[in-house]
């Protein structure tokens, strides 16, 4: 599997996970709207039982005025409605219109049963506010850290990942997703206002026209389901929003530089999902809706973060902008164990593999760590620059390692360059490449790299010392070589490592696999 079809893969399955977020969503609205209907179904029936003569009651009878124990009863009734919105977020302005009404000495029987059909909707849809907003912060939360996990898992790197905190959802989810300027929220309480809208006209209507309490109990019906269809519908278009920003702001935080669009490719795909499926742009025009998916309702394309042959460089990026460490995220890590480790501002970090500042790798309770080229694809990389792939497949040097290569063109060659301008798996390509052994030494900002031959790097005990004295520090070297022998440390790696003064240092070979070694006892 080529790289970018390994992020397809993964980022396609993340999308699947967020829809099914929404799909639980939709299918507990689906419940409340159930409940809202038999209650609705209930209040009718009970309301015409009390006053209807045949089934039928004129609308003269309809406006007449409660007596005092109907009164008494209703505003029983009232208080009961005003205690539950205060501790369940039913709309202020009900509220208000409630104790409005509960201080009322004349009021119609319509008008009460339009206040306690109305109240049934307010519960519905202060329900709906609530799963909505659980659902999409739900959405966002682990859209934004499962994106974290995949990147960071694909680049076998990890280091500590800032909060989702409940400010930076606020501000998230208050943003519109259309052009109308409304919000998910805003659109709810809109759908509420029609719905409430409708059923009173319908009840109006029912007994205006002395019908029997089944056709308004109908009609509202076929409204409910209306209303249910559109709130499924927000729900689903309102994730596939959401999953995109958080996506967005991941890759954007986390160093991404272009991304690709992806379809879900079959007999119900779009056209503009077809056409747009593939198509590769900057993260500087990621914008959801236009350029980036969702393009439609029930939109099913997502976004990759795209890579050419210089893809392995973005875990370097993100991490050194931080003023923490670095982790090796072993590729049979799953999500949980990393969220406990890097995710919410970072965590627990024991038995991971720490990549110290300058470069060597703490290999956690033992002397010996390896990281091996031939581990599943998720934790190797593939491509231009690649150790393994130079070495087997002649794949060409990346464009920082050709110019490290141009400035050591033969045996004790050496130069200092940016810190962030070399690494150890850089110098792994090159052996892969020349067949020799190199060096790395880091000072501060600088690395300073010697190339040796096939069989050592010329650093004496006197010239080591010298350069401990200067303030630099042994990352580690090469060793030209396919397996764990190759990995050897020679008693010259030793009586190097006492000159610096250093606890441990790593060895790579050819092919890119490392391990530490420690001090001798």
């Amino acid at each position: 599997m080529k790289h970018n079809d390994y992020w397809r893969d993964r980022f396609v399955q993340l999308e699947q996970a967020q829809n099914r977020l929404a799909e639980n969503g939709r299918q507990q609205i689906e419940r409340f709207y159930r409940q809202a209907q038999r209650e609705l179904d209930g209040q009718i029936l009970v309301w015409y039982q009390r006053l209807a003569d045949n089934n039928e009651i004129s609308l003269a009878e309809a406006r007449r005025w409660l007596n005092a124990d109907e009164l008494a009863e209703f505003k029983w009734d009232v208080q009961e409605y005003i205690k539950f919105g205060q501790q369940n977020s039913i709309d202020g302005q009900w509220v208000k219109q409630l104790e409005n009404a509960s201080a009322k000495f004349h009021i119609s029987r319509l008008e009460v049963l339009k206040i306690r059909t109305r109240q049934s909707l307010e519960t519905l849809f202060a329900k709906q506010q609530g799963v909505v907003g659980q659902t999409l912060g739900e959405v966002y939360r682990s859209g934004y850290y499962h994106t974290a996990f995949e990147l960071q898992k694909g680049f076998s790197i990890g280091w500590d990942i800032a909060a989702v905190d409940e400010r930076r959802l606020e501000k998230v989810l208050a943003k519109p997703l259309a052009a109308d300027g409304r919000n998910f929220s805003e659109r709810i309480w809109g759908n509420r206002d029609k719905l409430v809208s409708e059923l009173h006209t319908e009840l109006t209507r029912n007994i205006m026209l002395e019908q029997e309490p089944q056709r308004a109990i109908d009609a509202i019906a076929r409204k409910m389901q209306t209303s249910k269809t559109n709130a499924g519908r927000l729900v689903m278009t309102e994730q596939a929003y959401f999953s995109s920003v958080a996506q967005r702001d991941c890759f954007h935080d986390l160093g991404v530089e272009r991304f690709e669009i992806v379809a879900t490719l079959d007999s119900h795909t779009s056209e503009i999902c077809q056409e747009l499926d593939g198509e590769v742009r900057p993260m500087s025009d990621y914008e959801p809706g236009v350029p980036a998916p969702p393009f439609h309702v029930n939109c099913r394309s997502t976004t990759v973060p795209y890579f050419d042959d210089e893809f392995n460089s973005i875990g370097e990026r993100a991490a050194r902008g931080d003023d923490g460490q670095t982790y090796y995220v072993p590729a049979d890590m799953t999500y949980k164990e990393w969220a406990k480790s890097f995710a919410e501002g970072g965590g627990d970090k024991n038995g991971l593999q720490e990549v110290a500042e300058s470069g060597i790798i703490k290999a956690g309770s033992g002397n010996v760590g390896i990281f091996s080229m031939d581990s599943p694809v998720e934790q190797r990389h593939t491509g231009k620059g690649n150790p393994n792939a130079v070495l087997l497949f002649d794949v060409e040097l990346n464009n920082r390692q050709q110019k490290i290569l141009e400035k050591l063109p033969e045996y004790d060659s050496r130069t200092v360059v940016p810190k962030k301008s070399a690494n150890m798996p850089d110098l792994a390509a090159l052996t892969a490449k020349t067949g020799d052994e190199f060096a790395l030494f880091t000072k501060g900002s600088e690395r300073l790299i010697i190339r040796g031959n096939a069989c050592m790097v010329n650093i004496g005990l006197e010239e080591a010392k010298k350069l401990a004295k200067q303030g630099w520090r042994w990352s580690g070297h090469t060793h030209p070589g396919l397996d764990f022998l190759a990995m050897q440390p020679s008693d010259g790696d030793y009586e190097i490592l006492n000159c610096f003064g250093q606890s441990s240092a790593v060895i790579y070979n050819s092919k890119g696999d490392f391990r530490t070694y420690e001090q001798r006892g």
